[in-house]
């Protein structure tokens, strides 16, 4: 396979306690060992620019944070020269080299021979192997041809099968619950998890444990499904693959990412760049700030559930799911669109073309209208953002809405409300059933007090007529979203 850029030259058992960091040429291929863990709240022993030379020299193990020692060690034992580490590899005040790095870590994953997974280690410093509970055993006597004792025996299912109860124990794992492992784990083609309970091989067909016991049913939103790798590079071959497939597929990934946390918060693109760059390429699609720019009217209609927060520091425009921190679903596939897009700008912040942007605008043509928030007794008691919603044009009927970050649970929210001046910008429709439509709207505000630039603030449905007559539906304007 073809090697990274850098790696950990981990040597045999002869060489001891010592460690090289190695550059690789391009052209050199061979095995090597990936580790996925959790950071936590030790950065010591990164490599940077000012260290690197020492790092060459050699690095001693019992300096190297626990999780690294065992993996290194592990590594050895398998007869494997090289180990990869993000923390060691990639130069950590580099923003260039870590960018670079950063958008090839899909293909770094994916052409590893191994990746070793402290899934039970909320930080680097707990090592690879956990301390374990003693699993619930007999003692039985036992009698041999050359001794006669006792044995500790475990009870196991009658089927050489795991239930899925037990495989969504892996959603309480620290690693489950890390953004960046979320790519690791989807591009890695077999993986050794050491978890809390027992230690699990996955691979591309199967996940099972070390007593032998593999799991069946495993959602989706444990381990990965379908693996998205051999999606994106296995069904091109058999012929071409669906759009709307590929891009329900991503959906899904996207909603299982928005559940994971993040160190930085400004990593929300760049911990999924390696995956978005696949799907770009099997979508034939330009990626802009977590949406696909050939489907963009669809794509604008993410909508985040209750306990989403606001960021402190802008990391994408308002239209993209990467805005908010917490879940977002796409709930709709087949729908009629009511808005078009007529200008799109992204500047992106460094070289990677899927991660991090500095700012983003659509101009769109949709209709619009403004909306008014039905009664602020309720609204001010609600800490989970829906909101009561009605029109100018139909004061009788209301609808609710959802906003994605403003919540009534304290007096700044209950302030903006007071001055807010939302809007509904109808995207598209869909059959609720036979003759009658809903239109999925986003609510939007004035950015800024220029009435033709808006920013995104939340989400609602509505039938017509709660909108209001037809001519709401129809006359369209042309407004911004930055």
């Amino acid at each position: 396979m073809p090697l990274p850029t850098r790696l950990i030259d981990v040597g045999t058992e002869a060489s001891g306690d010592l460690v090289k960091l190695v550059e690789m040429g391009g052209e050199i291929r061979g095995h090597y060992v990936t580790l996925s863990y959790c950071w936590g709240g030790d950065s010591s022993l990164a490599t940077t620019r000012s260290n690197v030379a020492s790092r060459k020299e050699g690095i001693r193990l019992h300096d190297l944070p626990q999780t690294f020692h065992d993996a290194i060690l592990m590594t050895r034992a398998l007869h494997i020269r090289y180990q990869w580490i993000d923390r060691l590899c990639i130069y950590q005040d580099d923003s260039q080299d870590w960018e670079k790095e950063s958008v090839n870590m899909g293909s770094i994953y994916a052409n590893a021979y191994l990746c070793l997974s402290a899934a039970s280690a909320a930080s680097s410093t707990e090592g690879l192997v956990p301390t374990r509970k003693a699993r619930p055993s007999v003692r039985l006597p036992h009698t041999s041809h050359n001794c006669q004792g006792y044995i500790e025996a475990c009870l196991l299912p009658i089927w050489p099968e795991m239930s899925k109860t037990e495989g969504l124990q892996w959603r309480d794992e620290p690693l489950f619950r890390r953004a960046w492992a979320f790519q690791e784990r989807l591009f890695s083609h077999r993986n050794l998890l050491f978890a809390s309970d027992r230690v699990y091989f996955a691979c591309d067909t199967s996940i099972i444990s070390e007593d032998g016991i593999e799991l069946i049913d495993v959602p989706k939103a444990v381990y990965r499904g379908r693996h998205p790798y051999r999606l994106i590079t296995d069904l091109g071959k058999y012929g071409p693959v669906r759009p709307d497939t590929a891009r329900a597929h991503w959906h899904h990934l996207v909603q299982q990412y928005s559940r994971c946390s993040l160190t930085y918060p400004s990593d929300k693109l760049p911990a999924i760049s390696g995956i978005a760059k696949e799907y770009s390429r099997l979508l034939g699609s330009a990626y802009v700030a977590g949406l696909w720019k050939d489907f963009l009217v669809d794509e604008l209609s993410w909508q985040s559930e209750p306990h989403c927060t606001a960021v402190n520091e802008y990391r994408a425009p308002s239209w993209s799911w990467a805005s908010v921190n917490g879940v977002v679903i796409r709930a709709y596939n087949e729908f009629e669109p009511m808005a078009s897009v007529l200008d799109l700008k992204v500047d992106i912040d460094g070289d990677n073309p899927y991660g991090r942007v500095r700012s983003g605008c659509i101009k769109l043509e949709a209709p619009i209208f403004h909306l008014v928030l039905a009664d602020a007794n309720y609204l001010y008691t609600n800490a989970n953002g829906l909101v009561r919603l009605k029109t100018v044009c139909a004061e009788d009927e209301e609808f609710l809405g959802q906003f994605d970050t403003i919540r009534f649970n304290n007096d700044d929210s209950c302030q903006m409300t007071k001055t807010m001046r939302p809007f509904s910008l109808i995207l598209h429709n869909y059959y609720m059933f036979v003759g009658a439509r809903l239109y999925f709207c986003l609510i939007v505000t004035p950015a800024d007090n220029d009435p033709e630039t808006f920013r995104r603030v939340g989400w609602h449905t509505g039938r017509q007529s709660e909108i209001g007559p037809p001519h709401i539906l129809t006359d369209r304007s042309i407004k911004t979203l930055i």
